[in-house]
């Protein structure tokens, strides 16, 4: 493989990192309205304050974390490749993406048992929003004003 080529690729898998994570701020927005139509009572409210969803269409926002976990692995595995396939310094470097990661296929299932509902919305509520903060992190540092990248 000649160096022009290697470099192509790796400019690819880099875009595709940065789409991944717009991906993943998308469905994580996706998700949080679903939760704010669907779940709104486990925030001390009595109705939906952002917008109302029908019903039927919750199967749907229940499908939103495990599509969500795919991207996660698959962003996972792009900044694998990026790191020179280096588990340390994936590790070193991407250790919150994997630990997100991680709890997603945990704590899914704890919402089956009636006991931890509770625990498990606000768990994962708090989760998202934490990987929400980091993404809007990730995506503004790629922007600069007056020439500097932001902080």
């Amino acid at each position: 493989m000649n160096p022009a080529s290697s470099s192509t690729a790796s400019h690819i898998i880099i875009t595709c990192s940065k789409v991944a994570d717009i991906v993943v701020f998308a469905l994580l927005v996706i998700f949080f309205f679903g939760f704010l139509a669907f779940d709104y009572e486990l925030l001390g409210l009595h109705k939906p304050i952002i917008i109302t969803i029908p019903n039927e269409t919750e199967q749907y926002f229940e499908a939103i974390p495990w599509i969500l976990f795919g991207v996660l692995v698959l962003d996972i595995y792009l900044k694998y490749i990026i790191v020179g396939r280096d588990l340390k310094l994936l590790f070193k470097y991407h250790w919150l993406d994997i630990s997100m990661t991680a709890l997603i296929p945990i704590l899914l299932p704890l919402k089956f048992i009636k006991v931890t509902l509770k625990l498990f919305k606000a768990v994962k509520a708090t989760k998202f929003g934490y990987k929400v903060f980091q993404k809007v992190k990730k995506i503004l540092s790629q922007f600069s004003i007056f020439g500097r990248k932001i902080d």
